[in-house]
Parts: C-alpha cells; sequence; structure tokens
C-alpha cells in the first residue's frame, strides 16, 4: 500500500494509477492548469449552437442531475450562462434527508428547468440494497445503476440529442481511462457500476423485467439514436469546492443544522440522503480509505490544505462508520443489526486490517505512509 506524494488518496483504489509516487488525479489536475479554457469554452458554445432548438421550442438538451451542489453549477452554466433550454433529469433516493429534497426542487425555483424525477421501485429496492450489500459490497448498485441508465434512456425516448454530465471522474478523480475526452459516451465502463446480472435473479426474487431500466442501453444503440452525452469538466474548469460556493448563492443547502455526519469532512458533499453513504463508507474496509479521504485528496489539490494538515483528519474521520447510515439502511432493507454486521466483516480486506479476539478491526497501515511494517 503506497500512498500519493501529493494528496492523499492510495494505490489501493481499483483503477487509480500513480507515475513516480504521484497519483494520476493529481497529474491530471496540475495538466488542466496549461489548457485554454477559452478555447474550450468556444466548443462547448459550438456544441450548443448545434443542438439550440433542435425540438423546435422544446428541450433542446438534458441535464442529469441530483440536486446537489455540482447539478447547480451545471444548470447555472447551460441555462443561464449558454441560454439553452434545459431538461433535468434525475433518480430519486429511498430515503432523503430535507437538504436532498430542497436542493433538487431549488434547482427549478432557481434555474426555471422542468425535472423529470424517477423514483425507484421502493419494493425491489429493498431486496436489491440488500442482496448487493451481501453478494457484491456495493449496496447502491440498483440506483447507481438506474442514475447511469435513466438520463440516456429518458433522452433516446424523447428525441433529445445532447446530454450533459458533469465530471469525468475517470479523468479527474484517476481511473482505467486516463485520457481527456468530452465524450461521456463510454461512461458506463467507468467501473460505478459493475456490469453484472444473473447474480440478482439466481433465487427468483427479481424478474428480470424489474430491472430493465436500469440497463444501460448498448454504446451502438445510443450512437445509431444520435444522442451526444458530454462531460461539462472538458469543457470549464471543475472544482468542487468552487461548485459548492456558487451553489449557495442559488439557494443550495447544507446538512448543517439538519444532520452531522461522523465519518465525514464536511456538510455539503453528497448530502442527498443518509443510506446512501453506506456505498462510499465501504470503501474502508476493502480498500483502507473512504469519503474523508476523497475529500481531503482534493482539497489539497486546490491548495487549500497541506498534506501534513489532512492527515490526523482522516485518522479520525475516514474510518467512523456513522450510526445514523446504520439505522437508516435497516429500517429500509428490513436487516437485523446482527445480519449487518455479519456482512460487513466479510468485506474487511485481510492485507490491510486485522481483527483480534473481540472482533474489532484495526487497520495494519498508517495513513500517508503505507501499511506497518
Amino acid at each position: 500500500m503506497e500512498y500519493c506524494k501529493k494528496c492523499l488518496m492510495p494505490d489501493t483504489r481499483p483503477g487509480l494509477k500513480f507515475h513516480d509516487g504521484i497519483c494520476y488525479a493529481c497529474l491530471h489536475y496540475e495538466k488542466q492548469k496549461d489548457t485554454d479554457w477559452t478555447k474550450r469554452w468556444h466548443e462547448l458554445e459550438i456544441i450548443c449552437d448545434k443542438y439550440r432548438g433542435s425540438n423546435g421550442n422544446s428541450y433542446d438538451c438534458a441535464i442529469a442531475v441530483s440536486g446537489g451542489k455540482d447539478s447547480h453549477f451545471q444548470t447555472h452554466i447551460i441555462k443561464d450562462k449558454l441560454k439553452m433550454n434545459p431538461l433535468l433529469l434525475s433518480v430519486g433516493n429511498f430515503d432523503w434527508t430535507n437538504a436532498g429534497r430542497k436542493n433538487l426542487d431549488n434547482l427549478s425555483d432557481a434555474f426555471g428547468c422542468d425535472t423529470i424525477l424517477l423514483q425507484p421501485n421502493r419494493k425491489l429496492g429493498r431486496i436489491m440494497l440488500k442482496k448487493a450489500f451481501e453478494e457484491i459490497g456495493s449496496p447502491m448498485w440498483y440506483p447507481d445503476a438506474l442514475i447511469y441508465s435513466f438520463p440516456v434512456r429518458m433522452c433516446m425516448k424523447l428525441g433529445i440529442k445532447l446530454l450533459i454530465y458533469g465530471e469525468d471522474i475517470n479523468y479527474i478523480y484517476g481511473g482505467e481511462f486516463d485520457t481527456e475526452t468530452p465524450s461521456a459516451l463510454l461512461q458506463p465502463k467507468n467501473d460505478v457500476v459493475k456490469p453484472m446480472w444473473d447474480i440478482w435473479f439466481k433465487d427468483e426474487q427479481i424478474d428480470e423485467k424489474e430491472l430493465e431500466m436500469a440497463k444501460q442501453p448498448d454504446i451502438d444503440e445510443v450512437k445509431k439514436s444520435g444522442l451526444d452525452p458530454i462531460y461539462l469538466s472538458y469543457f470549464v474548469p471543475w472544482n468542487s469546492y468552487k461548485n459548492y460556493e456558487l451553489a449557495t448563492q442559488f439557494g443550495f443547502q447544507t446538512l448543517e443544522n439538519e444532520y452531522e455526519r461522523a465519518g465525514s469532512i464536511d456538510n455539503y458533499d453528497q448530502i442527498d440522503s443518509l443510506p446512501y453513504l453506506l456505498n462510499p463508507y465501504l470503501k474502508y474496509p476493502k480498500y483502507g480509505h473512504s469519503v474523508a479521504t476523497d475529500n481531503a485528496s482534493r482539497l489539497i489539490r486546490y491548495g487549500m490544505k497541506t498534506r501534513e494538515e489532512m492527515i490526523p483528519i482522516i485518522e479520525e474521520k475516514d474510518g467512523k462508520l456513522d450510526q445514523g447510515i446504520v439505522k437508516k439502511f435497516l429500517e429500509f432493507t428490513g436487516m437485523t443489526e446482527k445480519e449487518f454486521f455479519n456482512v460487513l466483516d466479510k468485506w474487511y480486506n485481510p492485507e490491510l486490517f486485522e481483527r483480534d479476539d473481540a472482533g474489532v478491526w484495526t487497520p495494519k497501515f498508517k495513513v500517508g505512509s503505507g501499511l506497518i511494517k
């Protein structure tokens, strides 16, 4: 286990590559400082002009949104700056925070956009969240699959030819594909939603038809439809903290005064739903890092924090499993606390953690340094 010399991302993060001890997320961030953003903006204007009015007076593009800080930034750029007429496409949560629900509504209030919200099948969701937690250690596989498939399917159905996503997570945060590209056509291959289907049907609890909406259309099918999915992060500088600052100017609400998350270093990122946060937490037992590392590393790249000052904060926060997350997950799925922790135990990586006689897992690594010799 090795850590990036610039930020605090470990090489255990799936798909993250290093060069001379520096992770590709940091290398890409530095490389973007030399980008001609004026030229990129002009390219975006040309794309928007191509599709503007393509549906008459109806929507000339769509934006995939959650209601979060980045959604506010995206909608501001596309609606206010580029004067497009976007349709907002979103997938709902099984359990909303008050801030999450209000922020999604606020996109319409602040920017004057129509929104189509797919509220997932709750009965199916209870089964799928439990299954995905037990089978692959990614309980939010089903809603994540919908988040990827629904905007594409809806655009194809409505004849909308331009679909706008936020950041290219492979390039911005370091993944398998390290070539910067405006096209989001290959986004389903970024490994957030693992392409597995047969395991969900083996006990016959679920009919394949129930998961049809979660299936990503074939790339050739998307091409044939004429849909052009793009990443906004290719055309404008992407900084999640600056996105948050802008979002607050348009009424975005944080979790302040509503809930304080035990394992998080902020109150503005991924705040739509508490049980959803079990997914990013599970990176900790599997890979030795979680959301505190993710967010701290961004702040280091942005020059807002130093590596040294964030190490103790990560050590304090990253391994903490918020009990509110557990409570909400158990309430929704019907799992018992014993069942939950029995499943959680099996996702601990024995190369990174050791378990004592009392069943307590302890890290075998030091944040920022690696495995303890």
